[in-house]
């Protein structure tokens, strides 16, 4: 026996092999069809649909013996069969010093004769071949050989167009998704961003045709209502774009070198106000020499975003906390309030979630759920993960796990 050589080129006929994905998959009639009749017009008792990977010759299709059965690739002779750009013909195996003493051909099967016409994508490479096997020594007529060519070819087809249907089958997940993208974006728009715009408008009116009849605390009342109903708005359209950009693919992961201290001061410059008014103080416990390799507007937002609702539902008199640390490989970055916390089952939603969902903060406020979304996206941009850990009226703790790479020095 003789071992077969490798193509000379193996690794491209390998990753041509991967693009069909057709290792491994469920019996098709349209494969049955051909090798049952290659057996019919070769007359012979055993035919194959033989592809070849790495390590072995698995049967997509087989008549005569099992489907989805394998042979290691050295023992196969369509290991030789791969190396002949035409059909490979052994009327005597047992003639051959190549299949001489091979163990696969002497055993239950007995083949004596073999014929494999190959499979070639259009860029020619040979994945397998369409073969057919006997237990005793034979030849073909010519007309036999030409069919085998043809059949093998219409095998190729068939793989063609699974490979074309898998393909159109992906841009059509790709476009539900992008329907599923532009419904949650319109539902978001029709509801959370019309509502405060009614309250603007509503207010607007009475202090133009009512302000002679308000005091001082209505007005500022109003005053009140309008600068945080127009913050709110804001900070939902803000999301809104974040969330367009990421679904749309416009916004790319760039990571840099960033000091996660620096990070939680530029969130405390924008969230300080809001933290002011509702009497809930922020805390920066970063270590100071501690670097992240990140996307920096990315960690940004997701900080902001998991900062902003801990004030949200904290209460009077509450506290949050940034903190980032090195444990092991990884670095992990929390924000943990005082807040009313959450239970078990509304955390396993943050998860599971495909739409926003928001929940009134501890003085009202409202949201859409986007930023939450956005955060487990940007996240996952990252590499990371989010642990949530929370109790109901002790607080919560939002984790961000993302990988540690040494600076470069």
């Amino acid at each position: 026996m003789i071992e077969a050589e490798l193509p000379s080129n193996e690794p491209e006929r390998l990753y041509a092999l991967d693009q069909y994905q057709i290792m491994d998959t469920e019996d098709e009639e349209c494969f049955n069809d051909l090798v049952q009749l290659a057996a019919n017009i070769c007359n012979v008792p055993i035919s194959i649909i033989s592809l070849l990977d790495d390590k072995r010759s698995w049967f997509k299709s087989a008549h005569g013996v099992g489907c989805g059965a394998e042979v290691d690739r050295k023992y196969s002779i369509c290991s030789h069969a791969i190396l002949h750009p035409d059909i490979l013909i052994v009327e005597d195996t047992q003639l051959d010093e190549r299949f001489i003493d091979n163990p696969t051909l002497t055993g239950d099967l007995n083949v004596r004769f073999y014929a494999g016409a190959p499979l070639k994508t259009s860029d020619g490479h040979l994945l397998g071949t369409l073969c057919i096997l006997d237990s005793k020594p034979r030849t073909l007529e010519p007309k036999q050989i030409d069919a085998l060519r043809t059949l093998a070819k219409q095998v190729m087809t068939h793989l063609e167009l699974r490979k074309s249907h898998r393909s159109l089958q992906q841009v059509n997940d790709e476009l539900r998704e992008i329907n599923s993208s532009k419904d949650k974006f319109f539902s978001i728009i029709a509801h959370d961003l019309r509502a405060p715009f009614h309250g603007i408008l509503g207010f607007s009116e009475v202090l133009e045709t009512e302000i002679e009849d308000l005091d001082e605390k209505g007005i500022r009342d109003i005053a009140g209502y309008l600068r945080s109903t127009a913050h709110a708005t804001f900070r939902l359209l803000e999301n809104l774009l974040q969330w367009a950009m990421s679904e749309g693919g416009a916004i790319i992961y760039r990571p840099q070198d960033v000091q996660i201290e620096q990070v939680f001061q530029t969130v405390f410059e924008v969230l300080s106000a809001m933290a002011q008014r509702k009497n809930v103080a922020l805390h920066n416990d970063a270590d100071p020499k501690l670097m992240a390799h990140v996307d920096l507007n990315m960690m940004t937002s997701v900080l902001q975003n998991l900062t902003s609702n801990a004030v949200k539902f904290t209460r009077s008199g509450g506290h949050v906390y940034l903190s980032a640390q090195k444990v092991e490989d990884k670095i992990h970055i929390s924000v943990r309030d005082t807040g009313i916390g959450m239970p078990e089952e509304q955390i396993q939603e943050f998860f599971m979630r495909q739409q926003p969902k928001s929940n009134k903060g501890t003085d009202g406020e409202k949201g859409t759920g986007l930023g939450l979304l956005l955060c487990r996206q940007f996240v996952e941009k990252n590499n990371g993960e989010v642990v949530i850990k929370s109790k109901p009226n002790e607080g919560t703790t939002f984790t961000i796990i993302i990988p540690y790479k040494p600076l470069m020095s």
